[in-house]
């Protein structure tokens, strides 16, 4: 894997965005969008994995089980 490090000011990111043409600004924003998103979808279950035995104190009692047993 080839790295890559820019030493760019966040004004001169800034400015080179808003040089893009629409069409560019459009695939930026999309390439953007997937990636923020993406890294969200594997948050939920890391922190089920996480809390799991945390929330089993709660949920593993008699008093829960009593409350669901009609359900």
């Amino acid at each position: 894997m080839k790295t890559l490090r820019l030493d760019i000011s966040l004004t001169d990111l800034k400015k080179s965005l808003q040089s893009l043409s629409n069409e560019d600004k459009k695939e930026l924003y999309f390439f953007l969008e997937n990636e923020l998103t993406s890294n969200k979808v594997e948050e939920p279950s890391m922190i089920h994995y996480a809390s799991e035995k945390s929330l089993a104190k709660d949920w593993l009692s008699k008093e829960e089980d009593e409350q669901w047993k009609n359900l």
